[in-house]
């Protein structure tokens, strides 16, 4: 009997979806049996009324457990003739409370098998466990039946309907299911516009949301605080932050108050925009309007400051929280100690991470993670090292990005052994390297002209099963072009095929560079010229290659050209492009030329490198030419060159 049930029903789950399934498919079969006449029970002592009325009087008072609502249920069965079915509706209302969906619809097949006939109130609520249970096929199902027993659903059960498919994240099937009704004459509340607003919201329908407010709003349905709570929340978390502001002043300007929520979801879409002077605005408001401010808000304002570098303002508003006696969480505390590292406060980091533990906070991943990145930039490996090896200790397990900076703090202090046994460590706790621990290890190999390694570790990628990224061609190329192994960065880039990476004037660029350092002019300018055959279009950086190349073989008058042509196309030249023709024209003697470029740089307020000046000094010891030259330029031009 259900009583029985009462037991496991508080100490277990409800039943499993396949068997609601079958327990709904029952009630809707076209012959529900029915009890027979041999099988009546011996009436309850107390008279039906009075019985009735206390259950009832129970049931109001919102005390009952499940058990107590079983009991009743049990009894009232027994009782000859039975009882009103308002009585059970007051009985399965209560079950329905305490969301014992499956308990609900046990009992309502109980009714259907006594023959008690349910009017419209147990169907709403049959209706609403199905809904609960996820099970909106039901719910029609029931609708169905509310229309075959000559019942006309009313707005309980429309709503609830609506909100079970929102429940399931069918809001725009509740849209249209609402429109039909609609057409039929039906005339929702604001009630069911919260429903189908709230559902639209949820699955990030913000403008749907929007456009069914503002028909609402048309019917003369004022909205309420919920309404707007959700729109404005939706509205900042699709970065649509003004039209939260003007959906908060809209609400204001009709006499809604709005609450912590409203103001918690219009502070954090301003702090994630960087927006913070209009955050502490809305904030100083809400405080003065006696909100008190919560840990979530906090936590908005110090991510904002923390997001744009203002750690000051961050460990400010950390301050005031503790002082308002709000302890600050492990979101917080990450929080603070990210930003601290980034800029370089690893020591104030520190101390927040000593902090965090004393509050009994325990670090999570992403927080020893921001701590070792931190000590790895400020070339605190062994500090960083010991960190690393606390997560074990911790019952934290290190991820790819975890190896990752590890790897390249040891790549960096050119410990390639000591990242090498890291990355075989990461194959034996089985954490897969990703695309980003092979480009480190590439690199650093490449920078330590280790070629022959790098290529393995690149094949060892495939293997992997980790397809390269753009920057891993990157790597390579440049790699092998810098180690003077040219005829292999020029098969590597032919291996591109037609894939994007080869349309990449990067990659050009580095190619072409590698071929002008080991004398291949000609084949460098062969690659240049082809450069627009390609869709592509040299940026200042592939010039500035080309005219070093020019310049380095003594073509003055090419580089020179191409210096004009680069500006007739569009790409202005940059301090590097002077620089590097006005070296080329002092190789070469030409001071005259040399004195013209600087003379120009200085006009763009471009400045001579150390490179530059040096030559122009030696040059102006051994020839009274080049130091009558330079005596002849702008006294702002010589404070350049001589101030160096």
């Amino acid at each position: 009997m259900l009583l029985k049930r009462a037991t496991s029903s508080n100490n277990a789950a409800q039943k499993t979806t396949t068997k609601t399934q079958l327990s709904l498919s029952s009630l809707f079969s076209e012959n529900p049996p029915q009890i027979s006449s041999s099988n009546e029970e011996k009436t309850t002592v107390l008279g039906p009324n009075k019985f009735e009325y206390y259950i009832r009087h129970q049931c109001k008072s919102g005390k009952i457990n499940l058990y107590d609502a079983l009991s009743y249920f049990e009894k009232l069965i027994k009782v000859k003739p039975f009882p009103f079915v308002d009585t059970f509706n007051h009985v399965l209302s209560s079950v329905l409370k305490l969301r014992c969906n499956s308990d609900v619809i046990s009992m309502y097949r109980e009714l259907n098998y006594r023959g008690i006939k349910p009017n419209l109130c147990t169907l709403n609520i049959l209706l609403t466990s199905c809904c609960h249970l996820r099970q909106i096929n039901f719910g029609f199902c029931v609708l169905g039946d509310i229309i075959r027993r000559g019942f006309e659903p009313d707005l309980v059960t429309v709503d609830r309907l609506l909100k079970g498919l929102c429940m399931e994240g069918k809001a725009l099937e509740a849209v249209q299911v609402f429109d039909k009704i609609n057409e039929r004459g039906f005339q929702g509340d604001v009630f069911t516009y919260g429903i189908l607003i709230t559902g639209l919201c949820k699955i990030h329908e913000t403008n749907f949301a929007l456009k069914l407010y503002r028909k609402m709003a048309e019917r003369n349905c004022g909205g309420t605080l919920v309404i707007y709570s959700m729109i404005i929340d939706s509205l900042c978390k699709d970065r649509l932050v003004d039209e939260g502001v003007n959906m908060f002043f809209e609400m204001v300007s009709k006499g809604i108050n709005p609450d912590v929520v409203v103001y918690s979801s219009l502070i954090s879409g301003l702090c994630s925009l960087g927006r913070l002077k209009e955050a502490v605005k809305f904030f100083d408001e809400m405080v003065g309007r006696g909100i008190a401010a919560d840990l979530v808000m906090y936590n908005s304002l110090i991510h904002g400051y923390c997001q744009v570098g203002m750690w000051k303002e961050a460990m400010r508003i950390f301050n005031r929280m503790v002082e308002e006696g709000i302890f600050p969480d492990v979101v917080t505390f990450t929080t603070l100690i990210d930003c601290l590292c980034k800029e370089g406060k690893v020591g104030e980091a520190h101390k927040i991470f000593v902090l965090m533990r004393q509050q009994g906070k325990e670090p999570n991943l992403f927080t020893y993670n921001s701590l070792m990145s931190g000590l790895c930039m400020v070339g605190q490996l062994d500090e960083a090292a010991k960190l690393f090896g606390m997560l074990a200790d911790q019952g934290v397990e290190p991820n790819a990005f975890s190896y990752n900076i590890m790897i390249n703090g040891y790549c960096k202090s050119r410990k390639i052994d000591e990242a090498f046994q890291l990355f075989q460590e990461m194959h034996f706790q089985g954490c897969k390297p990703n695309a980003v621990t092979f480009n480190t290890l590439i690199g650093a190999l490449c920078q330590a002209g280790r070629l022959r390694t790098a290529e393995k570790m690149y094949h060892e990628m495939h293997a992997c099963g980790q397809s390269p990224i753009f920057s891993t061609y990157v790597v390579m190329l440049d790699g092998l072009c810098k180690n003077g192994h040219i005829d292999e960065a020029i098969a590597l880039f032919h291996s591109l095929g037609s894939t994007k990476y080869k349309s990449s004037i990067e990659l050009c660029s580095i190619l072409i560079d590698g071929m002008c350092r080991t004398g291949r002019l000609e084949e460098a300018m062969n690659m240049f010229n082809e450069i627009p055959k390609k869709g592509l279009v040299p940026d200042v950086v592939t010039y500035n290659i080309m005219i070093n190349g020019l310049c380095k073989k003594g073509m003055l008058l090419e580089a020179d050209k191409l210096l004009i042509d680069m500006e007739e196309k569009g790409c202005l030249p940059n301090s590097i492009s002077f620089n590097i023709i006005i070296q080329g024209c002092l190789q070469e003697n030409n001071i005259h030329k040399a004195m013209n470029l600087l003379g120009e740089m200085r006009r763009r307020n471009f400045a001579p490198n150390e490179a530059v000046t040096s030559m122009l000094l030696h040059l102006a010891v051994e020839d009274s030419q080049c130091l009558a030259a330079l005596e002849s330029l702008p006294d702002a031009l010589q404070k350049d060159v001589f101030s160096k």
